[in-house]
């Protein structure tokens, strides 16, 4: 009975990392080819399995698309370090600002794949309740709702996650454009004008 029970958590666990492979493959693909271009064949080869083996673990390419995302989207990531900040709101948007920049700059390649295949995207997350972007969203979201509630801020905790999240996506799809002005060169000097001038306007008091 117990080396039965072994013998399953060992093709449990094997399993599961065939499986981490093919993300971690079909990630790769993806970042040079984008979505459309993505073959499962090439998936496979780059995983080292073959498409049946493809398909018996994800069923089709759509699928396979979707677990890609979940498993490179930062919002547990992102939830946790919200989790752990208590200090003044300037402090805790710039924590925000840069967990959010170096993620979206280690992903730039699937960013711009994701704004190019917008329509193939919605296409295949249509029948999903869950999104990559929507789920990044909610933790801002609550984090606004929350400093609201606390009397520290005022408006629409949607407005604000999407005003502050706007800021914080636009600068890292611009970066290549205008690579000479401080936004863009410089991390630091960025996210802190992001959150002073959200926080607290441009207009001369």
């Amino acid at each position: 009975m117990i080396e039965a029970e072994r013998q399953s958590e060992a093709v449990k666990t094997q399993a599961d990392q065939t499986r981490d492979r093919i993300v971690s493959a079909a990630r790769e693909v993806i970042a040079r080819k984008g979505k459309r271009g993505a073959t499962t064949r090439e998936i496979a080869d780059q995983a080292g399995v073959n498409e049946a083996t493809l398909f018996r673990h994800f069923g089709n390419k759509e699928s396979l698309i979707i677990a890609v995302a979940k498993a490179s989207c930062p919002d547990a990531k992102l939830r946790d370090v919200v989790s752990q900040l208590h200090g003044p709101i300037a402090d805790d948007l710039y924590a925000i600002g840069v967990a959010m920049t170096e993620h979206l700059e280690s992903m730039i390649d699937m960013v711009r794949w994701s704004l190019v295949e917008i329509d193939y995207e919605n296409s295949i997350f249509a029948k999903e309740a869950w999104r990559p972007q929507t789920a990044v969203r909610k933790v801002i979201i609550d984090y606004f709702a929350a400093r609201i509630e606390a009397g520290e801020i005022d408006g629409n905790p949607d407005d604000l996650a999407a005003v502050f999240m706007g800021m914080i996506l636009s600068r890292t799809i611009a970066r290549e454009k205008f690579p000479e002005a401080p936004i863009y060169n410089d991390t630091d000097y960025a996210i802190r004008l992001f959150v002073n001038v959200f926080l607290n306007g441009v207009r001369s008091k």
